[in-house]
């Protein structure tokens, strides 16, 4: 009995680990700072934002993809900061409340 009780425990931890993954999303939104994003409060005009992301991330706050309500954690950091403040569209992976992007582009405010 034990040994079909873990046999079971492993099947549905491996399903678990498969049903919060989502793979080859298409987002748009916001390369911000986790210190700014947790705050919910957008700057204005682009230039100031730009200029206060960078500023954040240079002193260690992370970068995330805010799309509307919803805030990304970014699991291959090095990949947005070049995109810092700025409107984007990504392509990733999704995995519970953090993306892996595999492709991101600027767009237009």
């Amino acid at each position: 009995m034990k040994k079909y009780l873990l046999s079971l425990a492993i099947v549905l931890a491996f399903g678990v680990s498969f049903a919060s993954r989502v793979d080859g999303v298409h987002l748009s939104g916001v390369i911000e700072d986790s210190t700014c994003a947790a705050s919910k409060t957008q700057m204005t005009p682009t230039d100031s934002r730009v200029a206060c992301v960078k500023k954040c991330l240079k002193n260690g706050a992370s970068a995330v993809l805010v799309v509307g309500d919803k805030v990304y954690k970014i699991s291959n950091q090095k990949a947005v900061l070049k995109f810092a403040g700025q409107n984007v569209a990504v392509d990733g992976v999704v995995t519970g409340d953090s993306i892996e992007v595999t492709k991101i582009t600027a767009e237009k405010a």
